[in-house]
């Protein structure tokens, strides 16, 4: 019976320490931070030729202290501390990818840093000039975060060029000259690429994208046209017709209705999205009774 009872406390005072312990270390245990570096210069000077090396060191301990801060204490981490410390682990050795893509990972979503995230990519685009991924990165935070698809366009045409047998940056490319409202840059953009292409399946997909933009240039050239002669834009793309500003609507090659909408540029149903009829992209829209939906933004 002695036994027992003395077991009994053994395993009680067994689980209130493995209850309590964790709680009463957590309460008490330090905050973590990530310390400001020297300057690059004095990194250098410590590195002993080590650059690399020192560069290596300064990743890893600023990815395990945002894995620490956000994984397991659901803290906010320090993330303009971490932006110097890859930025100067960049200057030591500007070959290191893994700053670049961390960067990307945890500074893209908040958008007054993606000036100084573009600036640290632009640097690794200097050095390592073979990786398509940074121009894709800043194309993305010119497009999603600052709204220039202008920019966006410069950008992702290179990451094309670097990966050409990805026809999806390309046609992205195009889309987002079209985008920035410079539908011809995008024509020519895609001339280029047909006119250099031998794949045949590559030839395909870009005359295809050729022949959408070629169609809204034409409609974007006669709504000018209409405004000059009549002194306001058309409400509807049917006005273009009926007035005698073109014969006909051209057809859209991936089998959407070109409509005019609230913004007074062309816009279509497909929104030049393979399969999109047969995702039921636009079902039920009110582009197909005529009223169209305010400014869609086009995909793929």
């Amino acid at each position: 019976m002695k036994r027992f009872i003395v077991g009994l406390i053994l395993v009680f005072s067994l689980a209130v320490t493995t209850y309590y312990c964790p709680i009463f270390q957590h309460a008490h245990e330090p905050s973590l931070k990530l310390h400001r570096l020297p300057p690059t210069l004095a990194l250098r000077i410590f590195s002993m030729g080590n650059k690399e090396l020192m560069s290596a060191l300064i990743f890893y301990n600023s990815e395990f202290y945002f894995g620490e801060k956000v994984g397991f204490r659901k803290e906010t981490p320090e993330l303009k501390v971490i932006y110097d410390a890859l930025n100067k682990a960049t200057d030591l050795d500007p070959y290191n990818m893994d700053c670049y893509y961390f960067a990307q990972g945890i500074l893209s979503w908040i958008k007054p840093a993606i000036p100084v995230l573009n600036r640290l990519l632009e640097k690794g685009m200097k050095h390592r000039t073979w990786d398509w991924y940074l121009p894709f990165f800043i194309a993305a935070n010119y497009y999603f975060k600052l709204n220039d698809p202008e920019r966006a366009a410069q950008y992702m045409k290179e990451a094309a060029r670097l990966k050409p047998n990805n026809t999806l940056l390309a046609t992205l490319t195009a889309r987002m000259f079209y985008q920035a409202n410079k539908t011809e840059a995008g024509i020519i953009y895609l001339r280029s690429l047909i006119k250099e292409t031998k794949n045949p399946l590559f030839r395909k997909r870009f005359l295809k994208r050729l022949k959408a933009l070629e169609a809204i240039h034409y409609l974007e050239q006669a709504v000018k046209h209409y405004e000059r002669v009549f002194g306001h834009k058309p409400e509807r793309i049917e006005d273009l017709v009926k007035k005698g500003i073109i014969h006909r609507i051209p057809e859209d090659p991936y089998g959407g209705t070109f409509f005019i909408g609230d913004d007074g540029r062309i816009h279509t149903t497909s929104k030049m999205a393979e399969g999109w009829r047969k995702h039921g992209t636009n079902k039920g829209s009110r582009a197909k009774e005529g009223v169209p939906k305010r400014g869609p933004q086009e995909e793929g």
